[in-house]
């Protein structure tokens, strides 16, 4: 399967990321549903005739996605590459790739976007108060260029680079994926670590006092709760009466519950 993508085609993609990217967003899956609508009509076109792989690509792009809305024109423009080229046999390093750029991509792009926002934004707000409509111009020109041509042109670069990954390692392809499996595990890990907070206090055993923190937990591993509330999550998850906001309720009451006694406390 190879079908070489127009240059109205990759700006159609761009566009429908930018109004699509937070329709139907949730904490359960953030922005995955923007994402699979703005794929829609690619992969309505680019799986006709293989019902299989089109029900397989609703899947994998139904798969939890949250990164820098910018930046993720990179990774669209990777993903339709890819499938363009492979089809349902590039899936899975599609699904790699997603998962472990969309971290990296949103701490460096959300960094950048807000950095611009701010020196474009000053500007514009210090000449709006003199009175100048120029300021307001500014802002205006800065938001239409990103939309119309920053996020364009990044989508077109990761769809070149897209081309160049299945056309110069394809037989690599394996190794890729795998790679790019790692990563995404590592960024995941990472985010257990920095992100989620769990800390544990004090238990009376037999009339001695015990820092289940600092005497137990920090001595195997200082991050051990996190993991362990985590590890709790997708085990329920993985159960069939098990829903998000089911899940969100047990945790919430569990919590409470290792509160009153003391055997967690705030961070």
């Amino acid at each position: 399967m190879s079908k070489e993508l127009t240059k109205k085609e990759l700006r159609d993609i761009s566009y429908r990321w930018s109004w699509h990217r937070s329709l139907a967003w949730n904490y359960e899956k953030m922005m995955s549903l923007g994402y699979l609508t703005t794929l829609t009509p690619f992969i309505e076109k680019n799986y006709k005739g293989d019902e299989e792989g089109r029900m397989r690509a609703y899947e994998v792009h139904s798969q939890f996605f949250n990164s820098c809305p910018n930046l993720s024109n990179i990774i669209l423009g990777v993903d339709v590459a890819i499938e363009s080229k492979l089809g349902k046999e590039g899936l899975d390093t599609v699904s790699a790739i997603k998962n472990s750029l969309m971290g990296p991509f949103a701490g460096i792009g959300d960094a950048l976007v807000v950095i611009t926002n701010v020196i474009f934004g000053s500007i514009a707000v210090a000449m709006a108060t003199e009175g100048s409509v120029i300021g307001f111009l500014l802002w205006l020109v800065w938001n239409f260029t990103l939309m119309f041509y920053l996020r364009p042109l990044l989508l077109r670069v990761g769809y070149n680079r897209g081309i160049e990954l299945v056309t110069t390692l394809s037989d690599k392809l394996k190794n890729l994926t795998n790679s790019a499996s790692i990563l995404g595990l590592m960024v995941v890990g990472g985010m257990i670590a920095s992100i989620i907070s769990v800390k544990f206090g004090l238990i009376n055993i037999f009339g001695s006092e015990i820092d289940l923190q600092v005497q137990v937990f920090d001595r195997i591993m200082p991050k051990i709760g996190n993991a362990m509330i985590v590890a709790l999550c997708y085990f329920l998850l993985g159960k069939k009466r098990i829903t998000t906001v089911k899940l969100i309720w047990i945790v919430m009451i569990l919590t409470l519950l290792l509160a009153f006694f003391g055997i967690l406390i705030s961070p």
